[in-house]
């Protein structure tokens, strides 16, 4: 099967041969194998792991997007997708240090509080490409 996967800045992915892909998905992590049913869902901060044909398996950090999965492959459309090397990790920590410090600290509506739920979500997804590349 064929993955695609691009934000609105680059491609990161064109048609890539995959034998299998994992993503964040809203309800819960979703692994793709190929012949799976039509869907369509959105995706959540979190870790997009996918293996090529020659075995390789590779993981990108993404933001929130949206996966469309059909007989001729996965195709996903993230705001923001980040490898392991283009991580700033440091930074990734500090806006983790920020996110828990501002929901500990603030009074705030429903709206504001899923955008730093989010937020602290993406910094821990980044934070957990360090560790997938340590393996």
């Amino acid at each position: 099967m064929k993955l695609t996967l691009v934000t609105p800045e680059k491609r990161i992915l064109i048609g890539q041969e995959v034998t299998e892909v994992t993503l964040p998905a809203y309800k819960g992590e979703l692994n793709i194998l190929p012949g799976h049913q039509p869907l369509v869902t959105t995706l959540v901060p979190g870790i997009i792991r996918y293996k090529a044909t020659n075995g390789t398996e590779e993981a990108a950090s993404i933001s929130w997007g949206y996966c469309n999965i059909s007989p001729e492959g996965v195709n996903v459309l993230a705001e923001t997708v980040e490898t392991a090397s283009e991580i700033d990790y440091k930074a990734a920590q500090q806006d983790l240090a920020s996110a828990e410090k501002r929901m500990l600290t603030e009074t705030m509506d429903d709206e504001t509080w899923k955008q730093l739920q989010d937020q602290l979500d993406h910094a821990k997804a980044r934070l957990k490409m360090e560790s997938i590349v340590k393996h």
